[in-house]
């Protein structure tokens, strides 16, 4: 995995950036990184760069000192991150999602250490290597995430992904839930019907049939989230329902929606970013995945310690896409009635430990 570069000797004082610029989910599963750094050399300054929307996930992370934004405008933004970069005068770089524009710009910026992956054209601009195929899918993002501190000799390290709320922002989700009539005590589960584009989806519909399910059977709420652009979804799920969910499509940014997730009973969902929210901060997931395989749960699952996945019956896919099915459309295999049951015995032992 990691071969022929001397393991680099840090003095524990130096700064060091972690790069990782793509989803929501993908930055969670990169926070570990950030921690075990900070164990190791306590008086380092821990920096990010990320994309402009996911900056909000590292709020108030202890171990992290500054974020840098990466806002995607090409060549003005290339030429802008350099400056950034060069400036601050970094001892290392980790890059957990490798780009060529990634890699030619810590090379351009000075950085002395650059870790990064040994298989792609533009590795030779990584002076410090990883050998790893995360599309073997052998062991989960978190971990291939940690696997790359080897260099500077952490290894074997398995950290959960954290989140972390202020006070005043559970104060302000819990003041956001009674005006939506949901005080304490109240038990209500979150159902996010929508992903990525990553994965095949389990259909809206069938959400729905699950929603009406739960409210039949349980005193429970339930809430339905996801983006603007997503609300179609929740259209769909109401023609198949009789009963009225909590309608907040659009309605939330990413930390109000961190912070409600945190006051639910559990979430559900497909792979997706807000399942990742939910499991980094501790609240029991049942999460429906398709069987692609570059998309398996194994790599890209919920990394909790309350998770349930649940896959189709069918053996997992090397060529289908989110566009494309070869079986027709398997996700269809998992019916409202065997989520039903998973969610149920997730919420009886959530409640059982939570007494």
């Amino acid at each position: 995995m990691f071969k022929k570069e001397k393991k680099i000797r840090l003095q524990g004082n130096e700064r060091i950036l972690i790069v990782r610029t793509d989803r929501i989910g993908d930055l969670i599963l990169s926070t570990p990184v950030a921690e075990v750094l900070k164990q190791k050399f306590p008086q380092a300054q821990i920096d990010f760069l990320v994309a402009s929307y996911t900056t909000p996930i590292l709020k108030n992370n202890p171990f992290i000192t500054e974020t840098i934004l990466d806002d995607n405008k090409k060549v003005q933004g290339f030429f802008k991150l350099r400056k950034i970069i060069k400036q601050k005068k970094y001892h290392m770089a980790v890059v957990l999602h490798p780009t060529l524009k990634l890699a030619w710009l810590l090379k351009s910026a000075g950085v002395g250490y650059r870790i990064g992956t040994g298989y792609r054209a533009y590795s030779f601009l990584f002076n410090q290597k990883i050998y790893q195929h995360r599309k073997t899918v052998e062991k989960h993002e978190s971990e291939y995430n940690l696997d790359m501190l080897a260099p500077v000799g952490i290894e074997n390290q398995k950290i959960l992904p954290k989140l972390y709320l202020s006070e005043t922002e559970k104060i302000e989700a819990s003041n956001y839930l009674k005006k939506l009539g949901i005080i304490e005590d109240n038990c209500f589960v979150i159902i996010h019907p929508g992903s990525g584009g990553n994965c095949l989806n389990w259909a809206p519909e069938k959400f729905g049939e699950l929603a009406e399910r739960l409210m039949d059977s349980y005193s429970v709420k339930v809430l339905v989230t996801g983006q603007p652009e997503e609300k179609s979804l929740a259209e769909k799920m109401k023609s198949r329902m009789k009963r009225s969910f909590i309608d907040l499509m659009g309605k939330t940014d990413l930390r109000l929606l961190s912070a409600i997730i945190e006051k639910s009973d559990l979430l559900i969902s497909n792979s997706t970013g807000p399942m990742h929210i939910a499991a980094a901060l501790g609240v029991p997931t049942v999460a429906i995945f398709c069987p692609i395989f570059t998309a398996s749960p194994k790599r890209w699952g919920p990394y909790g310690e309350r998770d349930t996945v649940i896959t189709p019956p069918v053996p997992a896919c090397r060529n289908c896409s989110p566009q494309r099915c070869e079986r027709g459309n398997c996700m269809d295999l998992i019916t409202a009635e065997e989520v039903f049951e998973k969610v149920s015995a997730a919420l009886k032992q959530k409640i059982k430990i939570d007494k």
